[in-house]
Parts: structure tokens; C-alpha cells; sequence
């Protein structure tokens, strides 16, 4: 197709989505250098995302009454658009999209939509099971875009400052140096603070490392963070909700590695060229795990499904979630400190 003058492209949220959307964008911009790209996006990540070579940001909050609806139709009649990649599906957002205006109005499949999305779209990229990044990277397979063709080539580019880099770099104390984000934003995803108390326990014992738990401000993550910490022997540094986007984002790019569970800082941490070692029961991690080293990673999905879904792990759906406040507790503190010998030798 012919280079489009100027495309639109909609994600508001996750943080570790709007993340695992930049390798789409740097695809668009290597075919399209000529094109102007605008990502609307929120308050919430656009000061992760600041920064992002050859990109205009359109920053709004997320529509609550009907009035809302109204000032962003006024707002988006001065913009016209070859191209709109709608790529969020919720229903607030959904409805959003008949405000803007855009030649081509293009979506998520029927599998991964929601909430009538397709009601808004005027077209949908094929259907595949897949991981959240390469889903993204359909959008521009869609519109014809040559597109990395490996993990490895994926171009994540998430700018800090030299002020950002210098401050993770003074935060660091020892040889080894360990980030846990230990809270997701759901309960059942999160792996309990006495298997981290006793994993970090054993890290340090092990390579004398320095831990720091991060995370934001949410209070369930500072709890959390309070919980592991009263139950390890261990000194531990607590970031939790003490740094902003971009720190955080060169923090994850200080340490020689990061420990989480199905959250967004695993995908920051990933664009920043850590290893990870995600913890993932709850859904597969081929779906939203690690996307560059998924060797370190530890994945019970299968079991859980089998445990507490009562049946085979291959007649799980590729979106399928394990709901079980147990489900994280398959993940053995032992298997993770096997990771952990792996990334620290390699």
C-alpha cells in the first residue's frame, strides 16, 4: 500500500501494553519514515513513554460521564487520520472511537475483542494465538509492514534521562544486584510475601546480593513490600511507590536481574535488556510472559490448569485464566532460585 500520511494509534493502558506496543511503532516508522504517527494514550503511562523517538502524543483521560465523551469529540475534530490502529477493546473505550476521525478504522479479531469492539471498527487483523507483542506487531503485518522476524531484532526503545541513569546507578551497593516487583495487579496473580521472604533470604545467602522490592504507590504493593520485608532475616531496599516512571525504567536497566509475576515492569525490563524471571501460573507465559528470554522463566501454567481447572493442559483455551488464590503457590521457591544460579552464571 501506499505510505499513509498519518496514523492514529489508541492505548490508553496497561503499562506493560503500551510497552509491548513500541516494537509496533518502530516497525511503522522503519517503513514509514515520512508518516506521522500520534499515540493517544493516558496520563497514567505517557511519562513512560516520553520521550519516544518520532512520535506525537495525544494525551487524555479516560472518559467517566457523557460529557467526557463530548470534549473529546470537540478535541478530535482538529485531527484527521489516514489510519486508526484501535487497539484497546474495552467498552469505555470502544466508544470513543466514533469520535475520531480516520479513513480506516482497524481492530483486534473477534478472540481478542471485547465489549462489541468490532461494532467500531470498520476492519480486524486476523485471529492468532499469540503473545501480547507479536499481537500489537499484527497491526502493521496487517497494513502490509515488513516486520522483525525474530524476538531478538524487536526494537523496544524507552528513553532515560542521564539525571534517570545516574540515580539507578548510585542506588547500587553490591556486585549482584536484584529487583523484585512483587505485586500484580490482581491478587491471584501475585506469589504470597512468605515465598519471596524466603527466596530472597536464600539469594542473599547464596551470592551476597543486594535486593530492591519496587513497585507503585497502589497500597496493596506497599503492603506487600511491608510484608516481605517483616518476614525476611535479610536487609532488603524498598522502592515501592518511591520512584517515578522513567527511574523506574532505569532501575530495571541497572540490575543484573528482575523477579516478578504477570505484571507490567517484566515488560519494562525486557525493553531495557534485563532478564527476567517471571512467575506465571495464573495465565501461560507464552501469551504475556517475558518476551525476549522466556528460558528463565517459570511457568506452572499447565499444572494449574490441570489442578484446578480438572483438565488437560492442551485443552486449555489460549486466553484461558487459572482463577484459584492457590494457583501461585505451584511455583516453588527452590525452582525460582534455579533460575535465578542460571541467570547469574550465564
Amino acid at each position: 500500500m501506499l505510505e499513509p500520511k498519518n496514523i492514529a494509534f489508541f492505548r490508553l493502558s496497561a503499562l506493560g501494553d503500551v510497552v509491548l506496543a513500541i516494537p509496533m511503532i518502530r516497525a511503522l516508522q522503519t517503513a514509514w519514515p515520512d508518516c506521522k504517527i500520534t499515540w493517544i494514550t493516558s496520563s497514567a503511562v505517557y511519562p513512560l513513554l516520553e520521550g519516544l523517538e518520532g512520535v506525537e502524543f495525544l494525551v487524555i483521560q479516560k472518559p467517566q460521564k457523557i460529557k467526557d465523551y463530548l470534549s473529546l469529540r470537540k478535541l478530535f475534530k482538529q485531527y484527521e487520520f489516514d489510519i486508526l490502529i484501535a487497539s484497546q477493546a474495552s467498552f469505555r473505550t470502544n466508544l470513543i472511537y466514533p469520535h475520531i476521525n480516520a479513513k480506516r478504522k482497524i481492530g483486534f479479531d473477534n478472540g481478542r475483542a471485547k465489549d462489541l469492539h468490532s461494532w467500531f471498527v470498520k476492519e480486524q487483523i486476523p485471529a492468532a494465538d499469540e503473545h501480547l507483542a507479536e499481537g500489537f506487531m499484527g497491526f502493521a503485518k496487517y497494513l502490509g509492514v515488513d516486520t522483525p522476524k525474530a524476538k531478538q531484532d524487536f526494537d523496544w526503545q524507552i528513553y532515560t534521562s542521564e539525571e534517570d541513569q545516574a540515580w539507578a546507578k548510585q542506588t547500587r551497593n553490591k556486585a549482584k544486584y536484584i529487583a523484585i516487583n512483587a505485586a500484580a495487579s490482581k491478587a491471584e496473580r501475585t506469589w504470597k510475601a512468605k515465598h519471596y521472604a524466603e527466596l530472597i533470604d536464600a539469594a542473599v545467602k547464596k551470592y551476597d546480593c543486594q535486593v530492591v522490592l519496587t513497585g507503585g504507590p497502589a497500597e496493596n504493593e506497599i503492603q506487600l513490600a511491608q510484608d516481605i520485608q517483616a518476614l525476611a532475616k535479610s536487609n532488603i531496599d524498598n522502592l515501592v511507590g518511591k520512584t517515578k516512571h522513567k527511574q523506574i525504567a532505569a532501575l530495571l536497566g541497572e540490575v543484573d536481574c528482575l523477579i516478578a509475576p504477570d505484571t507490567g515492569p517484566t515488560h519494562i525490563a525486557v525493553a531495557m535488556n534485563t532478564p527476567v524471571i517471571g512467575l506465571y501460573a495464573v495465565a501461560r507465559s507464552g501469551l504475556s510472559g517475558p518476551y525476549q528470554n522466556p528460558d528463565y522463566t517459570v511457568d506452572v501454567y499447565p499444572e494449574a490448569v490441570e489442578k484446578y481447572l480438572g483438565k488437560p493442559y492442551n485443552e486449555a483455551g489460549w486466553h484461558e485464566r487459572v482463577h484459584h488464590a492457590e494457583a501461585m503457590d505451584l511455583i516453588s521457591v527452590d525452582v525460582v532460585m534455579g533460575q535465578l544460579d542460571k541467570v547469574l552464571k550465564d
